[in-house]
């Protein structure tokens, strides 16, 4: 029977909150402002209205929200700073 190999506590504990250079707790609040994003985008349009936005127009904002959570996810340290720097605007 092979040996199977075990990471180590460190290896396990290192994240995507590691890669994008902040700690656990402000990686998810980031996180769920990005699925806030997408879950927006991803709102049917309603049609009644006088919308100026096209289909595909709603349908490339979504593909852009879903990127945007994958990068978050992945810990792309860019994207996590952009959106913390949204929300402290937010906050003000």
């Amino acid at each position: 029977m092979p040996r199977r190999k075990v990471r180590s506590v460190g290896q396990m504990a290192s994240g995507p909150w590691d890669r994008a250079g902040v700690d656990r707790e402000t990686w998810y609040t980031v996180r769920m402002m990005a699925v806030a994003i997408r879950d927006t985008a991803r709102l049917p349009i309603d049609p009644t209205e006088k919308n100026e936005a096209l289909p595909a127009d709603h349908e490339r904002l979504g593909e852009y929200a879903d990127r945007l959570v994958s990068a978050v996810e992945d810990g792309d340290p860019e994207t996590v700073a952009m959106l913390l720097r949204r929300q402290s605007r937010a906050a003000s």
